[in-house]
């Protein structure tokens, strides 16, 4: 929910009422606010504030323009909300996100799993489904996991979180993420790989959507029927994945709209 933004008070209560000002003009010799952009999300304080000591007319000025940017706020999305650009609830992920591209490269799907939960302000969905592909040389098969994950926020706008969260938390020593930038998918959308290039992911922001489709290596030991001897299978090949998920994350994103 969007509620009206509050000015700071005194510990007795909040400040007096004082005649409006209005808000700092080219030429006044105050800086403007700087435009939207990655500066304004990078957790320091904006150079153009004036310092916390500043005297109240300053401070006014300040609550005139944080006013403004509720108030613009307030007009873009609405009494009803921001528009959700067609998307809706999925009932069930996994029916929606069929991935045919994906398991033609990587084996039969099998074992889907699907989770959902609608709130007022987010609604989530998630899929599980496993791929099982023939193992190479009469070997046993290999197993391939896959996540699709989906979130419709319908009070906030996901973007400026989007950007910074693209990459998972990973302690030192971790391999480092890639992050390639996917052109014509989405308003934004990224691939994130290893070095190796296992386990990749790829993200998009599509309005108010955020979608992700994660593919990972699943160790599945099996026991040999002649000698009874566990064998691990061969790790599935990821080549050519990367263009799989693209066509499949494309279809997902149409069955959502429909």
């Amino acid at each position: 929910m969007i509620s009206e933004p509050e000015l700071e008070g005194t510990e007795n209560g909040p400040p007096p009422l004082m005649p409006s000002v209005p808000a700092p003009r080219a030429g006044d010799g105050v800086q403007a606010p700087p435009a939207a952009g990655p500066e304004t999300i990078a957790g320091r304080r904006p150079p153009w504030l004036p310092p916390r000591s500043a005297p109240w007319p300053w401070a006014l000025g300040g609550a005139v323009a944080a006013s403004a940017v509720w108030a613009a706020g307030l007009y873009a999305y609405g009494p009803a909300g921001p528009d959700l650009g067609g998307y809706g609830i999925s009932r069930n992920l996994c029916r929606d996100a069929e991935l045919p591209a994906i398991a033609t490269v990587l084996g039969k799907r099998r074992y889907p799993r699907a989770a959902v939960d609608e709130q007022l302000a987010i609604d989530r969905a998630h899929c599980s489904v496993t791929l099982i592909a023939a193992g190479r040389d009469s070997g046993p098969a290999a197993y391939t996991g896959v996540d699709v994950d989906y979130s419709l926020h319908k009070r906030t706008d996901p973007g400026p979180e989007f950007d910074a969260t693209v990459t998972r938390l990973a302690p030192d020593g971790a391999p480092e993420r890639r992050v390639m930038r996917i052109p014509d998918l989405g308003e934004r959308a990224y691939l994130v790989t290893d070095p190796s290039r296992d386990e990749p992911e790829l993200k998009v922001l599509d309005g108010q959507a955020v979608l992700t489709i994660a593919v990972r290596h699943v160790v599945k030991y099996t026991a040999n029927p002649t000698t009874g001897e566990y064998e691990v299978p061969e790790p599935a090949d990821f080549s050519g994945i990367e263009s799989a998920m693209v066509e499949d994350m494309r279809d997902l994103m149409d069955a959502l709209k429909k």
